[in-house]
């Protein structure tokens, strides 16, 4: 049963409430009808063999795609703030807890039971870096999230076409227009996301290879714009379904080590790099192949450019959709031997861990560096008392005064002495 993107309910539904103006940002352009003249070529096909509505290009495409790259900034925003946070804040917290619990338990401190409260007050330093891991946590999840939907999504595209990854359907119904509403929709809001990410990584403290994610971005963003004026969008939906699908379990992998699941996380670290062998290394190179060999054969590379018949194909293309795809695949292929390094870190017994740092990490080591330097430590009395009574060894005091305080031992001098420090809501660092 297909979908059909004109005459659906919700783009139906904002034509009738939106200003003619705006139905460009919210609803596909140009559909087929019959005589109509449309930006590229002329057409009078007006349905698929599935009875799907028919679509040309044109310049009001980028408008949707503009709108999708807003929708997912927004989509980040709420997801991450009211979903991921709030989720691995309490999962983190939990853990940690539960942890603290069995220490107990193995010390023989009372019953092992920590009040919530006194978890919750924690130095500067812990709430730094709790903050920190929650911040890559909800990044990865929406990362997660907008693979797992658009994998899917590519997948129920390619189920529209008989046969979608054999030659003939790749390269033996060149040109391929008009397309599909699925397809025309599916390819302009990937294009929203990978403005979204552009815009992403150049508003988050930089990694050590933003570079390299940025020109990946724009090679991505290059081969969906070309291939998508010249036709190749079948060949670009399977592309794009073989790069989203490792693409789930990498970020899944780095929100189960940031919640300390490091059993889970190497096993899905494992189930990554097979699914990025398959699909990136072996499926992409299988389609730089097929692009190098079946093209001449089924399309030909004498045929004339014709802007009316939705040819683009020549000589010069052809070197250049090869030269784009394999930099792709070699670019893949560079990051697929940084995770093998990782992987051997795993077989070595030292946990899979992202090697792609980012700089903040430097900047809270020096902020580390700078904490211990510290003299003082502000907290306020209750938070202290808590702290002294259960886990006093977490914000650094002397653990003589930690081991007379729990006896009952210390004399009346360090009492008020103690008691002052308490008092001014300053715990003095003792060297």
């Amino acid at each position: 049963m297909s979908y059909n993107m004109t005459t659906s309910t919700i783009p139906s539904f904002l034509q009738s409430q939106l200003p003619h103006s705006l139905h460009p940002f919210f609803t596909l352009s140009y559909p087929i009808h019959i005589k109509s003249n449309t930006f590229f070529h002329s057409s009078t096909i007006t349905t698929s063999n599935n009875g799907e509505i028919l679509y040309d290009k044109g310049y009001k495409d980028i408008y949707i795609s503009f709108s999708c790259f807003l929708i997912f900034t927004i989509l980040r925003y709420l997801t991450m703030d009211y979903i991921f946070s709030p989720f691995s804040n309490y999962i983190i917290q939990r853990n940690k807890i539960l942890e603290l619990q069995s220490q107990f338990k193995e010390k023989g401190k009372g019953n092992g039971k920590i009040n919530l409260k006194t978890f919750e007050r924690e130095n500067r330093k812990d709430r730094k870096k709790r903050i920190h891991t929650i911040t890559r946590f909800s990044e990865q999840a929406w990362s997660w999230l907008y693979c797992t939907v658009y994998w899917i999504f590519g997948m129920f595209t390619l189920y529209t076409i008989p046969n979608p990854f054999s030659p003939e359907q790749l390269w033996g119904t060149y040109p391929y227009t008009p397309i599909a509403g699925t397809v025309k929709f599916y390819y302009l809001s990937q294009l929203g996301w990978w403005f979204h990410q552009i815009y992403v990584i150049n508003s988050e403290k930089r990694r050590k290879d933003h570079w390299q994610m940025f020109g990946h971005h724009i090679l991505t963003i290059t081969l969906l714009v070309t291939s998508y004026i010249a036709n190749f969008t079948r060949v670009g939906v399977v592309i794009h379904v073989l790069m989203d699908f490792c693409d789930i379990f990498l970020p899944l992998a780095k929100m189960l080590r940031y919640l300390t699941y490091t059993t889970a996380c190497d096993v899905t670290f494992v189930i990554f790099l097979i699914s990025w062998l398959l699909s990136r290394e072996i499926g992409l190179f299988l389609v730089i192949k097929s692009i190098y060999q079946d093209t001449p054969k089924y399309i030909g590379l004498k045929s004339k450019f014709s802007t009316s018949t939705g040819n683009y194909l020549t000589y010069n293309t052809y070197i250049g959709f090869i030269g784009l795809v394999s930099l792709l695949w070699i670019l893949a292929s560079i990051w697929f031997y940084m995770a093998i390094k990782v992987a051997i870190k795993v077989i070595k017994g030292q946990g899979a861990e992202d090697t792609r740092s980012d700089d903040e990490d430097q900047d809270e080591n020096d902020d580390d560096e700078n904490d211990n330097d510290s003299e003082d430590l502000i907290l306020d009395e209750n938070d202290q008392l808590l702290l002294l009574e259960q886990i006093p060894q977490s914000i650094g005091i002397n653990n003589e005064i930690i081991k007379n305080n729990e006896n009952g031992n210390l004399n009346q001098n360090q009492n008020q002495n103690q008691n002052g420090i308490l008092n001014n809501g300053i715990l003095k660092k003792r060297k």
